[in-house]
């Protein structure tokens, strides 16, 4: 393993520290309905319905009080499937909208004010991976890591070095090789001592080569139900299971889609296998993110 800055050019040198975590996640579907009662189920999602929206336009799902992701009746992008997006923290997204450009990257909406919320853009990375970025108006309540909440998120893309730099140089970001670089090529992105994301190398022998790049984001599931059987309540719920439950380092996971198609990923923080010497399809081989 080892850890390098591959980039800080347009890293700002007065970025807070929360600058370029995750501080929320969304979902979109062509069927608001059917989604709420689909991660109802798995989950045991409550939603709270924001005044003057219409009751369909926008949800905010809770999970033991707190919020824990969107729910949006539509798609970001007129068009598009319905799809997880993933939002960064920024300090200032008219900034981070003009370094996005500069970098490689591209806007694909915003910045737009969010009233009592703050502000939101959306872009593209120069790999192809569709990402948030928000300005929060107040700090960040999305509640992470314990069941029915947002355990990891991890960029999937066939151009990892690339991603790498153009992460490292908008947020500052120190990535620390745990795979072998060529077999299994998977970095964590870390700021201040603090792991905050991951990105995995896709490659032919698991991955479609017409996949295109996009953000994993692995949902915990409760240890007394366990991944396999939160998979199989999936396809009760209407969903589907992409790859069957695998092992890793991380925990036990299984990639899913919601009945609208959006893909997203189970796993089971507590069911741990040690270092391992044959990694399955789309493992997450990475140290605890947590484990500070």
């Amino acid at each position: 393993m080892r850890a390098n800055r591959v980039g800080t050019k347009g890293a700002s040198r007065d970025e807070s520290l929360s600058a370029g975590s995750v501080c929320w996640v969304d979902v979109s579907s062509a069927d608001p309905v059917g989604s709420r009662e689909f991660y109802s189920g798995l989950f045991g999602w409550i939603y709270q319905i924001h005044s003057g929206q219409r009751r369909q336009e926008y949800l905010t799902a809770l999970c033991g009080g707190r919020p824990v992701a969107g729910l949006s009746g539509t798609p970001v992008q007129t068009g598009q499937p319905a799809a997880w997006t993933l939002y960064l923290e920024s300090v200032n997204v008219t900034r981070t909208a003009q370094v996005l450009g500069r970098l490689g990257g591209q806007v694909l909406s915003g910045p737009t004010d969010v009233p009592g919320q703050g502000r939101v853009l959306f872009g593209v990375d120069p790999t192809g991976a569709v990402v948030g970025f928000w300005q929060p108006a107040r700090p960040s309540m999305l509640r992470r890591t314990v069941p029915g909440s947002l355990y990891w998120a991890e960029l999937d893309t066939w151009n990892g070095l690339r991603a790498d730099e153009f992460f490292a140089n908008l947020f500052g970001y120190q990535q620390r090789q745990i795979g072998d670089g060529i077999e299994v090529d998977y970095t964590t992105w870390s700021r201040d001592g603090k792991t905050m994301l991951g990105r995995l190398e896709m490659n032919e022998s698991w991955a479609d080569p017409d996949c295109a790049a996009h953000w994993m984001l692995h949902f915990a599931v409760e240890p007394q139900i366990g991944t396999d059987a939160a998979a199989r309540r999936v396809l009760a719920l209407g969903g589907r299971v992409d790859i069957d439950p695998y092992d890793t380092e991380l925990g036990r996971i299984a990639r899913v889609a919601d009945p609208s198609g959006a893909t997203f990923a189970l796993i089971d923080p507590a069911d741990r296998v040690d270092a391992a010497t044959d990694l399955a399809a789309g493992s997450a081989r990475v140290d605890d993110p947590y484990d500070d």
